[in-house]
């Protein structure tokens, strides 16, 4: 499934190239390849998710995890520093040729990759609507049975709701509160994966400690410097702004980067794997629905408030969330060893 979504996206791509180089590009067009695109990622992202534990063993999920996560920040962050250079030198369709490419290598890549899949139990059935929806609700009901995932799915939409006012507000809160210009832009999402990249590169060294306690800890860090961002604006020195902001969202990075590291070594040792599929396919859906509802609720409280105000909102609401989950129980339930992480330790004994 992974190598054929990375070929789709390689012809869409080059029919994307076609289409502007003839000049047959319209704005309809262009939301159709768009909308298509992303379908077919849809499909790929459950079974990316899926294939991740057939290849390494429960020991090394979260560095796994950290790794994927570090290196997909890292080939981001280059491709945001040598994308200007390159359309300046052979121009937009050449780097979209490019990108079509990397499409093709990954594809080529993945069909190289050989792992042994436990299809038995799924060799009888039948490909249907009927299925598909029996699949959906046997995702459901695991969901509703496996609070160590509930806790992941809940901590993943507070992710995105704490950041929604960064994606909503990011460019009036620079040209309006900072004034400052397009570069700054740039500068912000930069120091944010910078700090992804750092969080996930030392998440693997800090799992001495309670998985738990580093979601609290990473989760509040993150709440922190997002109402710093409220405080920015008030600073006169622009040294001092500069430095509160470059503090600010390089923070924010490492809170989020250490998050998705744990959190998806949680899930993936959470989850069986003839059900990880699914479930990533139900998360990642769950994910993509609150991103309007966030979006809707940051355009209905812009009627009341500020932007800083929105940001102080937002921020104050992901440290309470969190100092929540580190008051009570819900901490020592993602620090509770999994049925696998289980197995696995009893065997390393033996």
């Amino acid at each position: 499934m992974m190598a054929l979504t990375d070929l789709l996206r390689f012809l869409v791509v080059l029919l994307f190239v076609a289409l502007y180089i003839n000049g047959m590009l319209t704005p309809v067009l262009i939301a159709a390849l768009t909308m298509l695109t992303s379908t077919i990622e849809a499909f790929r992202m459950p079974a990316g998710s899926a294939i991740t534990p057939l290849l390494l063993e429960p020991s090394y999920y979260t560095l796994g995890k950290a790794a994927s996560y570090s290196f997909s920040r890292v080939s981001q962050l280059m491709g945001y520093i040598v994308s200007g250079g390159l359309i300046a030198l052979i121009g937009s369709a050449g780097v979209l040729v490019i990108d079509a490419v990397t499409f093709f290598i990954s594809a080529v890549l993945i069909l190289w990759i050989r792992v042994t899949e436990n299809n038995k139990t799924d060799e009888t059935k039948d490909v249907n609507l009927n299925q598909i929806f029996s699949d959906f609700k046997e995702g459901i009901s695991f969901l509703k049975g496996s609070r160590i995932v509930q806790m992941i799915s809940v901590i993943g939409l507070v992710i995105n709701f704490g950041l929604m006012p960064l994606t909503v507000f990011q460019t009036p809160y620079v040209s309006d509160y900072l004034n400052m210009g397009a570069g700054m832009l740039s500068y912000i999402k930069i120091l944010m994966m910078v700090g992804m990249m750092v969080g996930a590169f030392v998440t693997p060294r800090l799992l001495k400690f309670k998985k738990g306690n580093l979601c609290v800890a990473a989760g509040i860090g993150m709440g922190i410097s997002i109402v710093c961002m409220y405080v920015t604006p008030d600073i006169h020195l622009v040294i001092g702004k500069m430095v509160l902001l470059t503090l600010s969202m390089f923070f924010v990075g490492v809170g989020g980067g250490v998050l998705n590291v744990v959190i998806g070594g949680l899930m993936m040792a959470a989850v069986p794997q003839d059900k990880m599929g699914r479930m990533s396919g139900l998360n990642a859906a769950i994910m993509e629905a609150s991103m309007p509802v966030g979006s809707f609720i940051c355009s209905a409280l812009a009627l009341m408030l500020n932007v800083t105000q929105i940001f102080a909102l937002f921020g104050i609401c992901t440290i309470l969330f969190y100092m929540l989950i580190g008051g009570s129980h819900s901490a020592d339930i993602l620090s509770t060893n999994t049925e696998v992480e289980q197995a696995m330790m009893l065997q390393t004994r033996l």
